[in-house]
């Protein structure tokens, strides 16, 4: 572990999904069964009505989609996600109806609630007493603005003051150019900051090739294998205190 010169940290930057938070037990019910009527509702009046099993299976092959698109450092909005949901079920593509049902969708997620993994809430107010702290997240079809809700919600965003969210710069992680949006409204440059995330390609490999001198790897939702090795990994948020000076 190689934690030289972290007397000079200015910034820490986190990852949302599987870092900073996780779904609750009844979030998938809760959101995916309103997505799931949101979009037979669409259809219906797109004039081709859908079963639920159908609506259920296009919903998955999007979303197998999307991981393809991100595994290739790429972005697949929601707009272009439900354009491919109607697709398959044999939709016409009408454009309003469609970015009236992706922003239906993402709104969706405020009804489900998210759980703070271990440590969240004990360590960010602490951590924000001494360092500037970001979020560099890619989306899938819960955006940024409603990720600033959630952690609205939790009483939590007001700790940040700096973010990055795929669907509002267009850039997913690994690519420099995610963690640089973050860094930039922090206004501390890449060799200061220290990034927590839970997934070793776009987190770790992500980070330093930014030119992050620290990066560790969050494992207390998920321990996932592979990619460069981080500075150090931690399973509570209150364990990145023993990386630190005195914060």
């Amino acid at each position: 572990m190689n934690t030289q010169g972290i007397e000079n940290l200015k910034a820490i930057t986190f990852d949302f999904w599987g870092t900073l938070f996780t779904e609750s037990e009844s979030y998938a019910h809760q959101v995916l069964s309103l997505r799931y009527e949101i979009l037979l509702d669409a259809l219906s009046e797109a004039g081709t009505p859908a079963d639920e099993s159908q609506v259920r299976e296009a919903y998955r092959q999007a979303a197998m989609a999307y991981e393809q698109v991100w595994q290739a450092e790429q972005m697949m909005t929601p707009y272009e996600r439900v354009t491919l949901i109607f697709k398959l079920l044999g939709a016409p593509p009408d454009e309003g109806l469609i970015a009236l049902t992706a922003r239906r969708l993402e709104e969706a997620s405020l009804h489900g609630s998210l759980t703070p993994l271990p440590g969240v809430k004990e360590s960010l107010p602490k951590l924000a007493r001494k360092y500037r702290l970001g979020v560099v997240s890619d989306t899938g079809i819960t955006g940024g603005r409603l990720l600033r809700e959630h952690l609205e919600r939790q009483g939590l965003l007001e700790y940040f003051s700096g973010f990055s969210f795929s669907d509002e710069t267009g850039t997913v992680k690994p690519r420099r150019e995610a963690f640089m949006v973050a860094l930039d409204e922090l206004g501390v440059d890449p060799q200061n900051a220290l990034h927590i995330g839970d997934i070793p390609r776009t987190d770790i490999g992500g980070a330093f090739g930014a030119g992050y001198s620290w990066a560790v790897q969050y494992t207390g939702h998920r321990a996932i294998n592979g990619g460069p090795e981080p500075t150090a990994r931690m399973s509570d948020h209150r364990e990145l205190f023993k990386l630190l000076p005195s914060a």
